[in-house]
């Protein structure tokens, strides 16, 4: 009887550890599945962390490059101001020089007219003493090509 005992006992026994045997293998086979997974996870993160580095070079050319265009932009607007000073500094002597040319036009009008008025005035009296010299006087002026 003993042995029958612990013959059961051995069965028992052999019973678990083909019970524990197969617990072992499914989780062998679960590890293993795991650890696919691990490798599967690790190539993405690999993968994310390339396309990370890319995104920052990128990144980084475009802030390069929008500093570049940040500088050129301070440098057009320097020299757009500068043109503006220049521009009203011309504009300045143009209005100047205009108003020089207005004051001379209008001295030579006004000359102008003096000048007008005293051939006016020259060809009255002429007229006048033309007239005062009389017939006979005018004939022998006109005679001797006066």
């Amino acid at each position: 009887m003993r042995a029958n005992a612990l013959q059961a006992q051995i069965d028992e026994l052999n019973t678990a550890l083909a019970g524990a045997n197969a617990e072992a293998d499914r989780l062998k086979e679960r590890v293993e599945a795991l650890s696919a997974e691990v490798v599967r996870a690790e190539r993405q993160a690999a993968g994310a962390e390339a396309r990370a580095g890319r995104a920052e070079a990128a990144t980084a050319g475009e802030r390069s490059r929008a500093d570049v265009l940040r500088d050129r932009v301070d440098g057009l607007q320097q020299d757009l101001l500068a043109s503006q000073a220049v521009a009203s500094e011309l504009m300045a002597g143009r209005a100047l020089m205009m108003d020089m040319h207005a004051r001379e036009l209008a001295v030579a009008q006004h000359d102008t007219l003096a000048a007008q008025q005293a051939a006016a005035e020259l060809r009255q009296a002429d007229d006048n003493a033309r007239k005062a010299r009389g017939l006979l006087t005018r004939l022998k002026a006109a005679w001797r090509g006066e």
